[in-house]
């Protein structure tokens, strides 16, 4: 299961909320798929969390929510799929393989992965890039990390092991 970010994004006012669900519905009709009531569900379990999250904790939330409905860990990841493809979602891989998720609405950024309690922290893209231009400038290095995040520990596990 995922661990939450350190970086906790505000939690999102209804406005945007709203917008972004138009969004998923625009989206999904204009790339000739169904607006289903497990696809908003799954996107609403995103909006509320607004945090990097696992397929598990969002089945998790589904299950609680419609407790009726048959809905396994393959339908999350199949629904996760096409919202990455649709550029709703990114996705983002632990070393272990284990993959996170959160709304693209936050825009482009990488990530920080502490190895020791797992918490996650957003690295803001001019840092990134930053990061990326001193490797390729000293080095002749090109750093394509895609959907991995960069591990390390974390100022919190650091203090603890001083």
């Amino acid at each position: 299961m995922c661990q939450g970010s350190a970086t906790k994004k505000q939690t999102l006012i209804q406005e945007e909320i709203d917008r972004a669900r138009r969004q998923l519905r625009e989206t999904l009709r204009e790339q000739g798929h169904s607006v289903t009531a497990c696809r908003r569900e799954i996107y609403d379990v995103m909006l509320q969390a607004n945090d990097h999250i696992c397929a598990e904790h969002i089945l998790d939330a589904v299950e609680a929510a419609h407790p009726a409905w048959s809905v396994n860990k393959t339908t999350i990841y199949r629904t996760l799929d096409l919202f990455q493809e649709l550029g709703l979602v990114s996705e983002m891989r632990h070393a272990d393989g284990r993959a996170q998720y959160e709304l693209a609405l936050h825009g482009p950024h990488g990530h920080l992965l502490c190895r020791v309690c797992g918490e996650v922290q957003d690295l803001d893209i001019v840092s990134l890039d930053a990061i990326r231009q001193e490797l390729e400038r000293q080095q002749g290095f090109r750093v394509e990390l895609g959907d991995q995040a960069l591990p390390g520990v974390c100022a919190r596990c650091a203090r603890s092991a001083g």
